[in-house]
This record gives structure tokens, C-alpha cells and sequence, in this order.
């Protein structure tokens, strides 16, 4: 009798474990975007989530955007979800609306004291900034990745592949230093 109460082990201890993960992301990011939304829901079971800082007034980020929204509907056509929130550098309401209507993710609502606290922390110094966590441990994957992802935009996909590919690459290394400075 007792052996089939160990069948379900495997599985709370996944569920344990991804709710002590996701409380780091939702630490880090909170739990309150536009529409409604909440991190759980936006970031599902995708292993990394990006936070894109840019404003409408901004030429280059006005540039920048296309490319960006092309690589994420690369993504999403071939099963590999990005999740990616918008932090607004925006100086009205207006202007943030405007812009955000241009984009198929999620965003901070328009002035969150949030945005300047990730601003600092991975010291934005211009825009666009594309900032990879992952989901799991909040950990920063890779800073300033707008210079990788979308800059080199194929029909077929293969560019946004390859970036992909080496943001998951950057992830392994870091998880590799990580586990070296612990021993």
C-alpha cells in the first residue's frame, strides 16, 4: 500500500519546486501587467522570458521593434515560446498605448516604479535593451541581447534560430561558472 504513495513523489517534488523558482521571477518582475495579466499566465512553461525597454519616441527602438516582433513570431510559428514584457521609457500615457498597441506581448502598466528598478539593475544605459531571465530562478541569462536577437532576419527562421540557440548557450555557460564557484 505504501509503495503506490511513492508514485506521486516525483511529481510534488516537481510541483514544490517550481513554485520556489517561480517566486524568484515573480519577486523580480511581480505579478501585475496590463490587461490583467499575471506572470504565470505570460510566461507558462517557457524555460526564458525577455524584458524589452524601449519607448515610442525613440528612433532606433521604433526600428528595432519590427525585428524584434518578426524573431518572436518566428518563435512562436515554430513552438518555442518567448515570453517578452515591455517596459516603457515612455513620457505619457499616450505615447506608451500607442506603441504598445504595435506589440504581441505583454507590458508593465505605463509609469510601474518597477522598470526603474530593472533599469538599474541591469544598468540600461540606452534603447532598445533587451534583457533574457530564466523563468525558473530569475537569473539574468543574457544582457543587451537586442545587439543578437533579430538584427539578422531570415524568411525561413534559421537567424532567429541560431539566436535562440546562443541564448540557450549562455544560460548552460553561466549555469556551468555557477556550479564551479560553488564547489
Amino acid at each position: 500500500v505504501r509503495a503506490k504513495h511513492y508514485l506521486f513523489l516525483p511529481t510534488i517534488i516537481i510541483a514544490i519546486t517550481t513554485i520556489i523558482m517561480s517566486t524568484a521571477l515573480t519577486s523580480l518582475l511581480g505579478n501585475d501587467f496590463v490587461n490583467g495579466a499575471d506572470l504565470a499566465s505570460i510566461v507558462g512553461d517557457a524555460p526564458l522570458v525577455g524584458i524589452y525597454f524601449s519607448a515610442h519616441w525613440c528612433g532606433p527602438c521604433r526600428g528595432y521593434t519590427p525585428k524584434l516582433k518578426e524573431f518572436y513570431d518566428i518563435l512562436v510559428a515554430q513552438g518555442t515560446p518567448l515570453p517578452i514584457l515591455f517596459a516603457s521609457n515612455d513620457q505619457d500615457e499616450d505615447s506608451f498605448a500607442s506603441y504598445f498597441a504595435e506589440m504581441p506581448w505583454h507590458a508593465f502598466k505605463f509609469g510601474d516604479d518597477r522598470i526603474e528598478v530593472l533599469n538599474k539593475k541591469y544598468v540600461v544605459s540606452s534603447i532598445p535593451w533587451l534583457v533574457i531571465l530564466n523563468t525558473k530562478t530569475g537569473e539574468l541569462v543574457m544582457n543587451e541581447a537586442n545587439v543578437m536577437v533579430g538584427e539578422d532576419s531570415d524568411s525561413d527562421g534559421d537567424s532567429a534560430k541560431l539566436a535562440f540557440q546562443k541564448i540557450f548557450l549562455m544560460q548552460d555557460i553561466q549555469k556551468e561558472k555557477l556550479q564551479r564557484t560553488e564547489k
